[in-house]
């Protein structure tokens, strides 16, 4: 063996680079789980948080129509009344 055979074991540099491999590929798999199990979480909060602003939405809308109907029914009766008030002494005088 040559000086520089003694300073390198090729089977132990194999060893090593598999090791260093392994290592990184578990690295890697196990942050990518992470990233998957906060972005699943982050997910149902997402929905759960859209879900009740829908639902918030959805009221305020419903309510917006009650009022709506109502506000336009009184309306309606307001200016009906004072069209009857009006078109009533036009009848009268002419029918004088």
């Amino acid at each position: 063996m040559t000086s520089i055979n003694k300073l390198f074991d090729r089977d132990e540099m194999i060893r090593i680079t598999r090791e260093g491999l392994e290592n990184s590929m578990k690295f890697y798999m196990t942050l990518n789980e992470n990233i998957v199990k906060i972005s699943d979480l982050q997910k149902e909060t997402i929905n759960d948080t859209t879900k009740k602003n829908l639902e918030m939405l959805n009221k305020t809308y419903d309510e917006f129509q009650r009022n709506h109907r109502i506000i336009t029914s009184r309306v309606e009766t307001f200016y009906r009344d004072l069209l009857d008030k009006v078109a009533t002494p036009k009848e009268e005088i002419n029918s004088k």
